[in-house]
C-alpha cells in the first residue's frame, strides 16, 4: 500500500499545474463548508449565551382583548407571588409609543412605560442615578429616563438628570427622579428601556388613560421549572375578564426554539458550501479522466504483465484520495481561520465546532471516492492490446 501511495504522489507531482488547480477547487469547497458550519455554530452559541445571560428564570405574560379585557389589573399580577408557588417576583407594565422632538436634535422614537413597583427587579434593571418610581409616588408625574433619552437631551444642549423637568406628551410635565443604567435588549420583553421613560401605573394612566397593562414579567424562584410556572400563570389568570386572552412564554422555551432554528440554519449554510465542494469534486474527476487518457499505454503495460483490474482501480482511487484529502486538510485550516476572523471582528467567543475537523476530512475523502471512482473504473476497463498500441 505504501508503494501505491508513493506512486500516486509521484504521479500527481508530475502534473503540478493540473493537480494544483484541482486541489484549489477542493480547498475552496471544503473551506466554505467548514467556515459556514463553524460560523453557524458560533452564532448559535453566542445567541444562546446572550439569552441565558438575561436569565433562564424569566417568564413573560401578555394579554390581548378589547375594552375591559385589554390588559391586566395591577393587583392580579403583584399578588401572584402569594397565590402561585414558584413566583419570586412579578410586575405588570403598559407601554405607549412616543416621539421625542427637541430643537437641535433629530426626532427620537421611544416609549412611555407605566409599571408596578417591582418592574425594575423583575426585568433586572438598575438605576444609575437618583431613585426608581415607588408606590408612594401615587399619580405624581415622576419618571426614570433611559440612557438614550438622556443622551438625546444632551445632544440638544439640555441637561437631564434627577430634579429636571421635561415637557411630556399632551401638555404634561414630567419630573425626572432617576436615570437607568444601560439596559440589554431582551427578546422576551418588547421594550428598549434605553429609549423609555418609566413611571408608576397611576402616573401613566393620567397620561395614557386608554392604554392598559398588557404585559407582565415574572421571575421563577430557585428550583422552579420556568415552563411549568408559565403554564401555572396562564391557568391562574384565565379567570379574568371575558374575552381576555393570556399567553405566557418562558426563556427556556425560546432558547429551545432558537437552538432548533440555529441548527437548521447551520445545516443550510453547510449545504450552500457543499455546492462549492461538488464543483471541486468535478475538478478532481476531470483531472483523473485526463490522467487515464494520457496513461493508457502505462495501464496496458501493467495489465499485460499481470496487474488485475482491481489494482488499476486502487491506483487511480488512491491518487484521487490523495488529492482530495490534501485539499480537505488545507480547506479545513482555511475554514477554521475564516471562522476565527469572523468571530474576532464580530466580538464573539471563538470555538471550533465539534463536527468541523472530522467533517472536513470525511467530506473530502467522500468526494475523492465518489468523483475518483468513475475514472478509476474506466481505467480498469481499458483493453490491454489497444492500450499498448496507444500513442
Amino acid at each position: 500500500m505504501i508503494r501505491v501511495l508513493s506512486e500516486a504522489i509521484r504521479n500527481l507531482a508530475g502534473n503540478k499545474q493540473r493537480s494544483l488547480l484541482a486541489l484549489l477547487g477542493i480547498v475552496i469547497g471544503t473551506g466554505s463548508v467548514i467556515a459556514m458550519v463553524n460560523i453557524g455554530a458560533i452564532v448559535r452559541q453566542e445567541a444562546l449565551r446572550q439569552f441565558e445571560a438575561m436569565g433562564t428564570d424569566l417568564v413573560t405574560l401578555s394579554a390581548r382583548g378589547s375594552g375591559e379585557a385589554a390588559g391586566f389589573r395591577p393587583d392580579e399580577i403583584t399578588r401572584l407571588p402569594d397565590r402561585l408557588p414558584g413566583v419570586r417576583v412579578a410586575a405588570a407594565y403598559g407601554q405607549r409609543g412616543e416621539q421625542f422632538d427637541l430643537p437641535g436634535a433629530p426626532p427620537m422614537h421611544g416609549a412611555l412605560i407605566g409599571a408596578t413597583p417591582d418592574f425594575l427587579r423583575a426585568a433586572e434593571l438598575t438605576v444609575a442615578e437618583g431613585r426608581a418610581p415607588s408606590f408612594f409616588d401615587a399619580a405624581e408625574l415622576f419618571a426614570v429616563a433611559g440612557r438614550d433619552i438622556a443622551a438625546h437631551w444632551r445632544q440638544a444642549g439640555l441637561s437631564l438628570g434627577p430634579g429636571d423637568r421635561i415637557a411630556g406628551p399632551d401638555g404634561f410635565y414630567l419630573t425626572i427622579v432617576g436615570l437607568l443604567a444601560p439596559a440589554t435588549l431582551n427578546p422576551l420583553i418588547p421594550i428598549d428601556m434605553n429609549k423609555a421613560l418609566l413611571m408608576s401605573v397611576p402616573a401613566f394612566q393620567r397620561i395614557a388613560p386608554d392604554t392598559g397593562l398588557t404585559g407582565a414579567v415574572l421571575r421563577a424562584a430557585p428550583g422552579t421549572d420556568p415552563r411549568l410556572l408559565a403554564q401555572g400563570a396562564e391557568a391562574q389568570l384565565r379567570g379574568g375578564p371575558p374575552g381576555r386572552v393570556v399567553q405566557a412564554r418562558s426563556a427556556e422555551q425560546i432558547i429551545a426554539q432558537m437552538a432548533g432554528q440555529m441548527r437548521l440554519y447551520t445545516l443550510l449554510l453547510g449545504a450552500i458550501g457543499g455546492i462549492s465542494l461538488i464543483v471541486g469534486g468535478v475538478g478532481v474527476m476531470n483531472v483523473m479522466l485526463v490522467a487515464v487518457t494520457e496513461r493508457r499505454r502505462e495501464i496496458g503495460i501493467r495489465m499485460a504483465i499481470g496487474a488485475r483490474r482491481r489494482s488499476i482501480v486502487t491506483m487511480f482511487l488512491v491518487e484521487a484520495l490523495c488529492l482530495s484529502l490534501a485539499g480537505g486538510v488545507l480547506g479545513t485550516a482555511i475554514g477554521i481561520g475564516t471562522a476565527y476572523a469572523a468571530a474576532h471582528f464580530a466580538g464573539w467567543t471563538f470555538t471550533v465546532a465539534m463536527a468541523a475537523i472530522p467533517l472536513g476530512a470525511g467530506v473530502s475523502a467522500l468526494v475523492g471516492v465518489l468523483f475518483g471512482y468513475l475514472p478509476a473504473r474506466q481505467a480498469s476497463r481499458v483493453d490491454p492490446i489497444e492500450a499498448l498500441r496507444y500513442e
